[in-house]
């Protein structure tokens, strides 16, 4: 393994392990509003792009004069900011359960997006995973009686969104950068929009205790929350193989359903148990494909 290879390495596992442990991040913040954290989450990460751009010298105005950009980056935006937002609001209604289900679903929506988005063939393993990953979510809403819609919303806006990043093509920070850029301002007036509609706000609400501004420093805190598992997968994703960067995914909504498990005592039926365990066969299917082609390719 390479120098780069084992630092790729180590960014994925940072980056995934990361995205597990998020939800006890969330959690703190649980008496925000969901809305308004989601507006500060997209603030306080431009402000931190923005900045690694400038310490960078990165050329951030240049793709902002992009029209090719713009007609990416808008999309990739929107898709992201409601992936965010169904998250947060998932983790503060403690349904982490589910979250983990969308993004053990995740994989086999962009197999799907790659057969659809870049003509790219299934091959019989795969066509098997998204069969069972199919029966499972149908089970689940059958038995549990609730159509699993924040796992499907999570796994269908996070494929979506690596699929138009991919076909964009633009560099992680920069790309970032500008798709906050997009939001900020909408984030800003949704804001102070929502603090003069309803008379309460988490960011500075409470200046006169520690706990106030515990709060407020959380709610700043978000944006390198968002930033920095998203630029350690952007490293990961250029110095390490697919095959091995798939593999690592699943450590996120692992650690995710162990919280929601034992950590928060979320209920974990039968219905759970049948969907997930279709889903991790057909991803066990998947894994054991691409690990397989990668030895051959080596050999």
């Amino acid at each position: 393994m390479t120098p780069a290879e084992k630092k790729g390495t180590l960014a994925s596992l940072g980056c995934y392990i990361f995205w597990g442990l998020c939800p006890l991040y969330w959690k703190l913040l649980q008496e925000a509003n969901s809305l308004e954290i989601i507006a500060h989450r997209i603030i306080w990460c431009a402000v931190l792009t923005i900045g690694a751009c400038a310490v960078l010298r990165l050329n951030l105005p240049a793709l902002l004069r992009t029209k090719r950009a713009w007609a990416f980056l808008v999309p990739a935006a929107v898709l992201i900011t409601i992936n965010w937002g169904t998250y947060i609001y998932a983790v503060n209604i403690n349904n982490i359960i589910e979250t983990s289900l969308g993004y053990y679903i995740n994989p086999l929506v962009s197999i799907l997006l790659g057969m659809v988005l870049f003509r790219e063939r299934l091959t019989k393993p795969q066509t098997i995973a998204v069969v069972l990953c199919a029966v499972g979510v149908v089970y689940f809403t059958l038995n549990y009686g609730q159509f699993p819609w924040i796992a499907l919303t999570l796994a269908l806006t996070f494929g979506t969104y690596g699929a138009v990043k991919k076909r964009a093509g633009y560099p992680a920070i920069q790309a970032l950068a500008m798709e906050n850029v997009i939001l900020v301002l909408p984030a800003i007036a949704f804001a102070v929009g929502l603090a003069f509609a309803t008379g309460q706000h988490a960011f500075l609400g409470d200046t006169a205790s520690a706990h106030g501004w515990i709060i407020t420093l959380l709610l700043v805190g978000s944006g390198a929350i968002t930033a920095i598992p998203l630029l350690l997968f952007a490293h990961a994703a250029n110095n390490i193989p697919l095959s091995l960067l798939g593999f690592v995914q699943f450590l996120s909504p692992t650690i995710a359903l162990l919280l929601g498990v034992f950590a928060f005592g979320e209920p974990f039926t039968q219905a759970h148990a049948v969907c997930l365990g279709c889903i991790w066969v057909g991803l066990a299917l998947v894994t054991a494909e691409s690990l397989f082609k990668s030895k051959r390719l080596r050999f």
